[in-house]
């Protein structure tokens, strides 16, 4: 979640507003097309992708892009990393020009908006993705990070997760306790009958975010879904990325084994997760578990994919 909120807010907030400004400048002297190509060679420079930007609609308060594709890491030829629709930024001049840092040249103080109408990946497609925050002592360290965000997302569908745990750090983070649960199913120890969370549709989504001194608290992070819900509250220090997490997967639907209510304790840092297993309700389940640490070798064998 670090690394995901890092990435947005300066690879892509910070970059767009600072962009957003030039553009009004330039706007009456440049014409639409040359002005997005400048848009698009600015924007791929700093995020290290091509980019290819649809009509731009801006002012003083916002800016709006009909259109936007990124690429995989360099250019289109090693594929597309993300096509999005309806792309709007909004953005508070007063608290851009309060946090204006000329001598470190960087936006310490920032509120606003950000919205996708429609977007998708090779792993994520979703509708209407919306995040709004306000904060302050920003640097780029986030040493001192202050502030709040509210996340909030329409349907969406996530597929091909062990790809995505693969080469997403963030999706590492967010899907340790699926990943553990799927570990733990395909040893043939436990089976929980969990659905096919290789196709993983999704309802919806709602984070509550407080930032202070540096510590990013997670009041609530809950998705939603009829194959498996997730809720997760905790703690992640934002320079080491250290982190202490409670994360519950619930069922809607009874699986083939029955009501699924799993709570685990995610510890260790954002790059390497680690996952504890604390409380299991179902009782086949902690009948099944208890049978299996009577086993020494189950035991060890278990206790290596909880690590």
């Amino acid at each position: 979640m670090r690394t995901l909120l890092k990435m947005f807010f300066r690879l892509v907030v910070i970059p767009l507003v600072v962009l957003a400004v030039l553009l009004i400048l330039a706007s009456h002297i440049v014409p639409q097309s040359r002005l997005r190509n400048l848009v698009a060679d600015e924007l791929g420079h700093r995020l290290h992708r091509q980019v290819d930007i649809g009509p731009i609609i801006f002012g003083l308060r916002g800016l709006t892009i009909d259109s936007l594709r990124l690429s995989e890491t360099p250019t289109f030829q090693a594929g597309t990393f993300l096509t999005a629709q309806g792309v709007r930024l909004g953005w508070n001049l007063r608290s851009l020009w309060d946090g204006l840092s000329v001598r470190q040249r960087f936006i310490t103080r920032s509120k606003g908006n950000f919205h996708i109408t429609e977007f998708r990946n090779p792993h994520y497609s979703a509708h209407d993705f919306s995040l709004t925050w306000s904060l302050s002592q920003m640097d780029p360290t986030w040493t001192h990070l202050n502030g709040w965000a509210r996340l909030s997302q329409g349907p969406g569908l996530l597929q091909n997760i062990d790809q995505l745990i693969a080469t997403s750090p963030s999706a590492k983070l967010a899907l340790t306790p699926v990943t553990m649960l799927i570990n733990l199913e395909s040893t043939g120890f436990v089976k929980f009958g969990l659905p096919d969370l290789r196709r993983w549709p999704i309802q919806g989504i709602e984070g509550d975010y407080d930032f202070d001194n540096g510590l990013m608290h997670i009041k609530h992070f809950t998705m939603t879904s009829a194959q498996l819900n997730m809720q997760a509250t905790g703690v992640v220090e934002l320079v080491s990325g250290k982190l202490s997490l409670d994360v519950e997967l619930i069922s809607p639907r009874p699986t083939l084994a029955g009501a699924l209510d799993i709570k685990t304790h995610v510890t260790g840092t954002v790059s390497h997760p680690k996952a504890d297993l604390e409380s299991l309700k179902k009782r086949a389940f902690q009948a099944t578990i208890s049978n299996l640490l009577q086993n020494p070798d189950a035991r060890d064998a278990l206790k290596k994919l909880l690590r």
